[in-house]
């Protein structure tokens, strides 16, 4: 592995763990003291270089090895999209109905426009409910304070 390719890896370690280095190692098996000699010696053996392929199926040998292409292989590409679908639909999971839920769990989150805006309509509706209370508490609160001040003797 020629030192450009310890570039790439570092990169990856990024895009895969937010650049926790310790916790990449771990995810394949490795101490990150391993990971860490990878890095500084610019070398990797086959068996390492096959299990990090295995384990991250989205990262593209090409660009690893060679520099070609995206980071990222087309499957990649198509596994952020969806991770950033879900992590949209995630908001909606306190206003969704069983069914709804249900069709997450099945792997089906394509829902029409109408839903989202039915979805969009009922967390206005719940984000108010809970303003409403959180007034009503503080106001509660400070009445119960000026009942507490108002009730005090005057020490004289």
């Amino acid at each position: 592995m020629n030192c450009n390719m310890n570039t790439r890896l570092s990169q990856f370690i990024d895009y895969a763990t937010g650049g926790n280095k310790a916790d990449f190692a771990r995810s394949l098996g490795w101490s990150p003291q391993y990971l860490s000699c990878m890095l500084k010696d610019c070398r990797i053996g086959m068996n390492p270089l096959l299990s990090l392929l295995a384990k991250y199926p989205e990262l593209n040998a090409r660009w690893l090895l060679l520099s070609e292409g995206a980071m990222l292989t087309a499957c990649g590409d198509a596994i952020k999209a969806q991770l950033t679908h879900l992590l949209n639909i995630e908001q909606y999971l306190p206003v969704m109905t069983v069914e709804e839920q249900q069709r997450i769990i099945n792997n089906n989150y394509d829902f029409d426009a109408d839903t989202y805006a039915k979805w969009d309509a009922l967390l206005i509706e719940k984000k108010s409910a809970i303003d409403g209370r959180i007034k009503a508490a503080m106001e509660r609160q400070k009445a119960r304070k000026s009942e507490e001040i108002v009730q005090k003797p005057c020490n004289q």
